[in-house]
């Protein structure tokens, strides 16, 4: 019930913030699932291109509070998914972000993957206390 006050709390632009966020975050998990990595990619690329920004008063810092709630309540929501779904967000708030992907091994030597959101040079979304450890991945070139 708290959580619930809390939501009618918010001002309107974060209510909708985070109704947007729901539906990209749902939207980009059934993605993953049924369109190549590279379609998926030039996908979200040229529509946070071709976003016209909405003037907002918000910080990109509570956006990616917003977007981190929102993906709490998305099961199987993914760093990925996040990530993608926060490119458009931002975008949309006329903030241009970058997608980074990098790998790394764990201890057990399995191959392991994970995605985040730059905004000049600072990390929004997806920062880890290891993050170090991940080799980014080359920017998959795009056909906008």
């Amino acid at each position: 019930m708290k959580y619930l006050l809390k939501f009618f709390h918010l001002p309107f632009i974060e209510k909708k913030i985070l109704f947007h966020a729901l539906y990209l975050l749902v939207t980009y998990r059934i993605l993953l699932f049924s369109t190549p990595i590279k379609d998926l990619f030039d996908q979200v690329q040229c529509l946070s291109h071709k976003i016209l920004p909405t003037p907002g008063a918000i910080s990109p810092a509570r956006m990616a509070r917003l977007i981190q709630i929102a993906s709490h309540l998305v099961p199987g929501s993914t760093c990925l998914s996040n990530a993608l779904a926060g490119q458009i967000l931002f975008a949309g708030h006329g903030h241009k972000t970058q997608l980074h992907i990098g790998v790394a091994r764990n201890e057990h030597n399995a191959l392991e993957a994970h995605a985040w959101l730059s905004l000049d040079g600072a990390i929004l979304m997806g920062n880890l206390p290891d993050l170090s450890r991940f080799t980014e991945l080359p920017p998959l070139p795009t056909t906008l």
